[in-house]
């Protein structure tokens, strides 16, 4: 694992991933039938968990819970303590230590055991040494956790990986290495032949290099070791360690309804056979990356859950009904918009009342009993007026939209302010990713937020509980470099800026209570 210290080098950049969060793997566990530890009273495991942003993000939230990183960077491992010090995060630890030299006895079991952005960029024989940690240290209703680069997508990825590295051999500088190589993809796309597939190729993986980082396209399109693997070999080598597939840990990437008509009918014919399924539907999509949880092969799981389901969750949606004044209780169909314009029509009156509901406290979760009070309530009726067939319905609808993307459940529900009160403070975990000149903020309750100005991500920082509207507006005029005739404009438009986006953190789960 020599190349690994490349991370000393040119240390990764700090990331959150929404996707390892105990909360999320607990989800899709009870989702299938598991019962899972409470993300509350669990033990967390990282390998490979870089400067410890990941974990510590967790660990800020979930004070009972007990968070180990292991890394073999210096500089990840030393700048992980050195943060969980300056945030006074207790339940965290972060050693350095080498997975091949992994002492099981040592750390015991864990609940959830996470490896992100590791198994595909590591020597084989240190990813049997992974699956064999997984192996000793998975508890009984444990989830494991790993992302790995995926066919058939990586095929095309490949062939730049390539290219880039054969023309960057002779450059030891990570930062030069990467310059030359994108340099010289750009080049490429401008010698070959004009509206080509080549060019097009060329110029869409140019276009996302253009959103990464530096140390992101150094540590892997010009790793030495990057292995992407087909669904079905990474299923077939967890078996081999006594595991089972349980899901991806997005629901929504699972879910075949997003596709073509030809597309789902090619799926159906692959009937109850879950490994085809999601081998084909990685066929249909050019998937390139995989988030896959897995569990113990003896663990028996429910792969079509009933509606009562929903009973166990926290239920969250961002939809919001259009146009927003519409009448819930009537018969005929309403529109929700979701992220990314995304859109859904609903007839069914309970279940357009949950979700104008759920939209309307968003990002805030509620039980299920507590989302048909309120859903009761703008029906006009009781709560104990609901028929058990129409309750039925709904927990059906909420589970197909969960699968969709539309809905988000939980296990787990984060205290946030619902209010931006007289002195607001975001989290002292996003203050410090300002500090660190993160590109985005984590929030309260694991989402990752990106600020799009530089003001907002000022306001961000210097809401730490001292300052009220007028402090802040004074301390943002003084530190926002503006010509000196546009500061009286700035001054009058401060306040309005301020008190949007701080609505905006509340609504985001920024803001501590």
């Amino acid at each position: 694992m020599n190349d690994q210290f490349s991370y000393d080098a040119l240390p990764y950049p700090s990331f959150t991933f929404a996707q390892t969060h105990p909360d999320r793997l607990a989800t899709m566990a009870t989702f299938y039938g598991m019962e899972p530890a409470d993300p509350e009273k669990c033990r967390v495991l990282e390998l490979g968990c870089g400067d410890g942003a990941n974990l510590l993000a967790m660990a800020y939230v979930l004070p009972g819970s007990e968070f180990v990183g292991l890394d073999l960077s210096d500089v990840h491992i030393n700048d992980a303590k050195n943060t969980s010090s300056q945030l006074g995060i207790k339940n965290a630890s972060f050693l350095k230590e080498d997975v091949t030299d992994f002492d099981a006895e040592r750390f015991g079991t864990f609940d959830y055991i996470i490896a992100h952005g590791l198994f595909s960029w590591v020597p084989d024989f240190v990813r049997s040494k992974i699956l064999e940690v997984y192996g000793k240290c998975l508890a009984p209703n444990g989830v494991g956790y790993i992302s790995y680069n995926a066919y058939p997508g990586c095929r095309i990825r490949e062939i730049l990986w390539g290219m880039m590295q054969f023309h960057t051999r002779a450059e030891n500088d990570p930062r030069t290495k990467v310059k030359e190589g994108v340099e010289f993809i750009g080049e490429l796309a401008d010698t070959v032949e004009a509206d080509s597939l080549y060019e097009t190729l060329l110029d869409l993986e140019l276009e996302a290099m253009e959103d990464r980082s530096v140390s992101n396209i150094y540590h892997d399109d010009l790793s030495a070791c990057n292995q992407p693997f087909y669904f079905y070999q990474f299923v077939d080598r967890i078996k081999d360690h006594g595991f089972q597939y349980l899901s991806e840990s997005d629901a929504a990437s699972m879910n075949p309804e997003k596709l073509s008509k030809a597309g789902r009918e090619l799926l159906k014919r692959f009937g109850d056979d879950l490994i085809r399924r999601e081998q084909y539907l990685d066929f249909v999509q050019c998937r390139r990356f995989r988030s896959t949880l897995f569990c113990r092969s003896e663990v028996a799981l429910d792969r079509d859950p009933e509606p009562a389901i929903i009973e166990k969750f926290y239920i969250a949606s961002n939809v919001k009904a259009q146009p927003t004044n519409a009448a819930v209780n009537s018969d005929g169909p309403q529109k929700f918009l979701g992220s990314n314009e995304a859109s859904l029509e609903i007839n069914h009156p309970l279940t357009k009342a949950t979700l104008t509901y759920l939209g309307s406290i968003w990002a805030a979760s509620v039980s299920f009993d507590e989302l048909l009070e309120e859903s009761s309530n703008l029906l006009g009726r009781d709560r104990v007026d609901l028929n058990n067939a129409e309750i039925e319905q709904t927990s059906a609808y909420l589970i197909r939209l969960f699968q969709a993307g539309f809905v988000k459940l939980h296990r787990f529900r984060p205290n946030f302010a619902g209010t931006a009160g007289d002195l607001p403070k975001t989290s002292d975990f996003a203050r410090w990713q300002i500090s660190r000149g993160s590109e985005s903020v984590t929030t309260l309750t694991g989402l990752n937020l990106k600020p799009e100005f530089d003001a907002v991500r000022l306001l961000i920082s210097l809401s730490d509980g001292t300052r009220d509207r007028k402090a802040l507006a004074e301390a943002m005029l003084e530190r926002l470099d503006v010509p000196v005739n546009e500061k009286q404009s700035l001054r009058e438009q401060l306040p309005e800026l301020i008190e949007s986006n701080l609505q905006k953190m509340v609504e985001s789960g920024l803001l501590i209570p």
